[in-house]
């Protein structure tokens, strides 16, 4: 039987900034104000379409508009 994977919460917002090894997840980029209209609408799509994995798979837009 294969191990769960682990999945490691960051103390700080600002760890998701830092490679933390692999299968961590960080952000790559932070969106300008001006990339975030169409990021969001391909988030909202993907959320439609795949639920909560979006949020993964756009993770980077998802930071943006909280930072």
């Amino acid at each position: 039987m294969a191990a769960a994977p682990e999945f490691h919460l960051p103390l700080a917002p600002a760890d998701l900034l830092r490679d933390g090894g692999p299968g961590r997840y960080t952000v790559r980029d932070v969106l300008l104000v001006s990339e975030l209209p169409p990021a969001l609408a391909a988030f909202r799509a993907a959320s439609r379409a795949r639920g909560a994995l979006a949020v993964l798979e756009h993770f980077d837009c998802v930071y943006s508009v909280l930072q």
